[in-house]
């Protein structure tokens, strides 16, 4: 891995953070199967689908220091250290939170309301649409660096990272939409089920918030 990241960092410093969304990806990709256990009462996926997403999330953690060792303070660069800082920050938060989520799935037995469900899964649907946003940009991160950061690739790139906004400004809508669901719900779930599934709502919807600021570092970083 040190090898990889050392030559991405000899074509640009910005092109080596692909690698760690890339593993930042593969985790939150498990964020789906991981409820879908939930709802289903499987705990025993659940605890499967809890070790993958903390074994790809310490993945990425390990790709993430790789990068930051990596990282010159002194040698020039066409981008600014505390950026690509900043965006790996954002971009690693995102399987911060998908692990978040899981650990709270996995400390207690929490049964679903049916009720539930199927908004729930919307919730994370529109999440994965928001990070799957985030991968399309980041695979044009490399042709705006090819380009010298042409203003026809930037604003290519500025027009993908809005859809990221949208897609989560969708996910926001949703994750109301499940919070206030449940409440109506509290004559029919004991308050510690309620306050874990508040936690776990607003988790999984930190995932979609955090694919939003990666975005949004990248706006920055373009627009300097």
């Amino acid at each position: 891995m040190r090898n990889i990241i050392a030559e991405l960092f000899r074509k640009s410093p910005l092109e080596a953070t692909g690698a760690h969304l890339a593993k930042v990806k593969e985790c939150s990709d498990a964020l789906k199967p991981l409820i879908e256990a939930f709802i289903n009462g499987d705990k025993s996926l659940v605890e499967k689908m809890t070790k993958k997403i903390s074994d790809l999330e310490h993945e990425a953690d390990i790709i993430k220091n790789e990068i930051r060792e990596h990282l010159p303070y002194h040698l020039f660069m066409p981008i600014d250290r505390s950026d690509i800082l900043r965006f790996l920050r954002e971009e690693d938060a995102i399987a911060d939170a998908v692990e978040d989520v899981a650990r709270l799935i996995e400390m207690r037995d929490t049964v679903i309301p049916g009720e539930l469900k199927e908004s729930l899964m919307q919730l994370v649907e529109k999440v994965m649409e928001t990070i799957e946003s985030l991968r399309v940009v980041a695979s044009e991160i490399k042709i705006l660096t090819q380009s010298s950061f042409s203003r026809k690739e930037e604003q290519k790139i500025s027009m993908l990272i809005k859809n990221i906004d949208r897609k989560e400004f969708e996910a926001d809508v949703i994750q109301q939409r499940v919070a206030k669901k449940l409440f109506t719900l509290e004559k029919k779930i004991d308050p510690v089920s309620i306050l874990l599934l508040m936690r776990i709502i607003g988790k999984i919807g930190s995932v979609a918030d955090h694919a939003q600021n990666t975005g949004d570092r990248l706006r920055c970083i373009i627009a300097r």
